[in-house]
């Protein structure tokens, strides 16, 4: 048997072997595409905030391993992307991870939409008031979860601008 790695150069993924051959799996396995995608369009959003940010104002160093930011030598961000996926009763859910290896100040929740193509909207977390490393979200959450929640990142953008004082009072 040839290894994954051979099936991954050949067809892409071992998944779209199987669907070439008319295999169907027991299991659901989408999720495993999905996931690939997302991990490859987290470089282009990454750099998308990097430059919001930017053009705010702001001065950032983004660590290249970790992918960390440090913003205006005042404090950390870390983005993650959170797939969508469907319950039983077809209402969207999503799965959060927080890296707690990194211990950022603010964590930025990306919650993809049902397609998982583009971003529903975002949750802005402070790491004070996260004290677990997994969530679950839903559509709509309690108000304690909720209140983080953002329709752009243009609130987050607006803590990096810097303003300039002519004189202290």
């Amino acid at each position: 048997m040839s290894s994954s790695s051979m099936y991954r150069s050949r067809f892409g993924s071992l998944l779209r072997a199987y669907t070439m051959i008319g295999y169907l799996p027991d299991r659901d396995y989408r999720y495993v595409e999905i996931n690939r995608t997302l991990r490859q369009s987290y470089p282009k959003l990454l750099a998308e905030v990097t430059a919001e940010l930017q053009n705010a104002g702001g001065h950032l160093f983004c660590d290249p391993v970790s992918e960390l930011l440090f913003i205006n030598d005042e404090f950390t961000a870390s983005l993650v992307i959170a797939r969508s996926f469907e319950s039983q009763n077809g209402s969207l859910r999503w799965r959060l991870r927080f890296d707690t290896g990194m211990v950022p100040d603010i964590t930025i929740a990306v919650r993809m939409d049902r397609s998982n193509e583009r971003p529903q909207d975002y949750y802005i977390f402070p790491s004070i008031d996260m004290n677990t490393n997994r969530l679950r979200l839903a559509e709509d959450n309690a108000l304690s979860l909720d209140a983080y929640r953002f329709d752009s990142l243009d609130f987050f953008y607006s803590m990096a601008a810097r303003s300039t004082f002519r004189e202290a009072a």
